[in-house]
């Protein structure tokens, strides 16, 4: 992957867009390559309201599902442009004072990066034990540094989180939540999804997809317009 990309591909897919369709009018994310993000596609291949399971209570979530914007993050640990996205929906989440919740899904590109099932598999281990807590700490610890990772991390972080070894060991022993991580790669792929980031701004009667590490401005921009639509 080149540094000029801000995008992790499948790897048949090598251009991508987000079609946007907000207030009647359709307004496309340009993902240039380079300084923005990626190349666009011109002829638009994801859906304008991307459908996704609607945010609830059993994601891994900061804030309120029922919060009037909820963002829906499909990611991969071992992606470099989740990794530099993450700082930025954290800001835009802390800044929103409740006004904007943040869902985290699973959409590992196994052919890509070695370590995305694993550490996945590892966070729901976690999270089954510790909950958001859990989760949302593994998170922050993935996306600090994307050195080392591997199973001693993640036995480390288990071990901090303060959970049960012998149940965790079981859990990612036997990958326990391969169905769950399919599946909501599944969703993803099915709502236009081609690589990661991949993070639906959900609210307002709108699934607006975003795909890449777009800067905060022009997250803010879209997440603004979204906030504005009349339903």
């Amino acid at each position: 992957m080149s540094d000029t990309k801000k995008f992790e591909l499948s790897p048949s897919i090598s251009i991508i867009v987000a079609g946007v369709l907000i207030a009647g009018a359709i307004i496309f994310v340009n993902l240039r390559a380079g300084p923005a993000l990626a190349e666009a596609n011109p002829s638009g291949d994801l859906p304008a309201n991307a459908a996704v399971p609607p945010p609830s209570a059993s994601d891994h979530i900061i804030g309120d599902p029922n919060a009037p914007v909820v963002l829906i993050e499909y990611l991969d640990f071992q992606c470099y442009y989740c990794m530099q996205v993450h700082p930025t929906l954290k800001r835009i989440v802390d800044e929103s004072k409740g006004q904007i919740a943040w869902v985290m899904r699973n959409l590992p590109l196994d052919s890509l990066h070695p370590e995305a099932r694993p550490a996945a598999l590892a966070a729901e281990c976690i999270a089954e034990q510790k909950g958001n807590d859990g989760w949302w700490a593994f998170a922050d610890d993935m996306f600090s540094s994307q050195d080392n990772m591997g199973t001693p991390r993640y036995l480390a972080l288990a071990q901090k989180a303060g959970v049960n070894m012998a149940q965790y060991l079981s859990c990612t022993s036997t990958k326990k939540y391969n169905d769950k991580l399919d599946a909501q790669s599944g969703e993803a792929y099915a709502a236009g999804g081609q690589g990661t980031p991949f993070t639906i701004v959900y609210g307002n009667g709108a699934s607006v997809p975003v795909s890449g590490a777009l800067p905060y401005a022009q997250f803010s921009s879209v997440i603004k317009a979204v906030q504005a639509r009349q339903q």
